[in-house]
């Protein structure tokens, strides 16, 4: 599964997709729940920007899946 989770960001990054995920992006390209999305980001553990809606970089969602 998270080699799945992987290569779909990797294609997300290849792709030159928006490197700005929304919350709801960032659910449907890793598969958890946005309540457990939210929750990483009021942690600390995955780092997002809130410019009127919280943002995720693909790179850092990524690195939040591997680690």
């Amino acid at each position: 599964m998270q080699e799945n989770v992987l290569n779909e960001i990797k294609l997300i990054i290849e792709d030159n997709i928006p490197k700005w995920l929304s919350i709801k992006d960032a659910v449907q390209i890793s598969g958890l729940s946005e309540s457990s999305i939210r929750r990483a980001i009021s942690t600390g553990e995955l780092k997002a920007n809130k410019k009127g809606r919280w943002l995720v970089k693909s790179e850092w969602l990524e690195r939040y899946l591997t680690s």
